[in-house]
């Protein structure tokens, strides 16, 4: 500013010096836009005229201008107003180089209006197309922009080739139409919320991600990775593999994903004080909604806490909340489980030996179950040729109590076994040894008979079966 006001001065002192002198002297030629600009230090505002295409002569061909030039400190608080750390962030903040130029335009009067031509009150159009209101008090001048925000003059009336400039210290802001990026979808929404746990489990479900992304409309309410977290300590899983294997399989997996998903848009403040939505599992789920605070409720009875709402997505919105609805699902019984692994002298031997019930009410049980080809062995290794001639064999009660060696009394998947043998209680009263290694499960009996867990961890209602290639035996009299 020191610049122009030296330039002014010397230009006055000059016509002093000339009004004395009867000799002719050259004139001081009046600076175009850009030299006074540039005089003026106003290196952010020359920057930003660069920035359009084709402004910068458009403004130094006009007839007649009158330009509210902003300070760089004018500049500096419009990039802190719009989270810019420079001008080209600015410009992607306001929509791009056609509202930068409207920006630009606003501050652009097509007419010369020095202060002193200025009435209390002026209404002027400007290059943008949009009116700019211009105030004078005294010697004070003001302009109001269209929203509101009013900028000082604080170097008013430097003579410009074709106009004149008055510097302001704020940049005006006329209406812009400023282009909203795209919502994110599902799958960049929880990247950006660190979900992580969330997209694991996902995308462990084939076709699942597809399926939600291409979804016409969905609400989402989304657990955090602490909320997994918790799941995986309430069903003492140690990663979502173990988690998967304790509720049943990927099937499973997806019924409880899918309770978690709405096939409609729901916001926040879309919600009633109490709603009830069918899920894309089919279940129904509860939220409930008290001022801001939005809670749901699965189908066990168990309620969580909505902790970021109304995440637009593409096709619909995310809520985060903090913990894992579960929906009701499905786990076969010991005898279904049987039956779908095709073990069914097994079921027969179980059947005869009317152990049925006491398997299906036990509270938690570990099934070691021998394939049809591994009681065909045994029968092979007794000279027998049927079921019916190994119960007629043995007897009834030594059939119980070899069929009672193959369970214990406890859940116990295979990474719930320590590395190494273990001794465990079975329902004969007799401890099976059995032995974890890199190589996997072995079951020892107590003649030293050893056999390989062919299919572990089938999860079931009340335990989990392990399927053997092999009967163990107890001692038998």
């Amino acid at each position: 500013m020191e610049k122009i006001f030296k330039y002014l001065f010397l230009g006055a002192m000059f016509f002093v010096v000339l009004s004395c002198n009867d000799d002719p002297q050259p004139q001081v030629p009046t600076p175009n836009l850009v030299e006074a600009a540039n005089a003026a230090g106003l290196t952010t505002l020359l920057q930003a005229v660069e920035a359009v295409p084709g402004l910068g002569t458009a403004l130094l061909n006009a007839d007649a201008i009158t330009v509210f030039a902003p300070t760089n400190q004018a500049f500096s608080a419009a990039l802190t107003a719009f989270g810019a750390a420079n001008l080209g962030e600015l410009v992607d903040a306001i929509g791009g180089v056609n509202n930068l130029e409207v920006v630009l335009g606003f501050h652009v009067v097509p007419t010369v209006a020095f202060s002193s031509n200025l009435n209390a009150t002026n209404t002027v159009p400007t290059l943008s197309g949009q009116n700019l209101t211009i105030n004078r008090a005294g010697n004070t001048v003001t302009v109001v922009d269209a929203a509101g925000n009013t900028a000082t003059v604080i170097a008013a009336d430097v003579l410009i080739e074709n106009g004149v400039v008055h510097v302001i210290d704020r940049v005006l802001l006329p209406g812009l139409n400023i282009p909203q990026p795209p919502a994110p979808n599902l799958v960049e929404a929880a990247q950006a919320a660190g979900l992580s746990t969330l997209l694991t489990a996902v995308t462990a479900v084939n076709g699942l991600a597809d399926a939600l992304l291409s979804a016409n409309a969905i609400t989402v309410f989304a657990p955090t990775n602490d909320a997994f977290g918790a799941a995986l300590q309430a069903f003492n899983a140690a990663d979502l593999n173990q988690l998967v294997t304790r509720i049943g399989g990927l099937s499973n997996l997806e019924e409880i994903l899918g309770f978690h998903v709405v096939p409609a848009v729901a916001f926040s403040g879309d919600l009633n004080a109490s709603n009830t939505f069918t899920t894309l599992g089919g279940q129904q789920l509860t939220v409930t909604r008290q001022g801001n605070n939005v809670r749901v409720t699965d189908a066990l009875g168990n309620t969580v806490n909505v902790v970021a709402a109304d995440v637009a997505i593409e096709n619909g919105v995310v809520h985060v909340i903090d913990g894992v609805l579960l929906p009701e699902i499905f786990l076969p019984n010991v005898v279904e489980a049987g039956t779908a692994a095709g073990l069914t002298v097994l079921l027969d031997a179980v059947t005869a030996a009317n152990l049925g019930g006491a398997l299906l009410d036990a509270e938690a049980i570990t099934v070691f179950a021998p394939t049809n080809d591994a009681f065909g062995d045994l029968l092979e290794a007794l000279n027998l040729n049927s079921l019916g001639e190994l119960v007629e064999a043995l007897g009834i009660e030594a059939v119980t109590k070899v069929l009672g060696y193959h369970v214990v009394p406890a859940v116990a998947f295979s990474f719930d076994l320590a590395d190494g043998s273990q001794t465990v209680p079975t329902l004969a009263g007799e401890n099976l040894t059995v032995t974890k290694s890199s190589s996997g499960v072995t079951v020892t009996d107590t003649a030293g008979n050893t056999f390989n867990v062919v299919a572990a961890d089938v999860a079931i209602a009340n335990g989990v079966v392990h399927v053997i290639n092999g009967v163990v035996l107890p001692t038998l009299e």
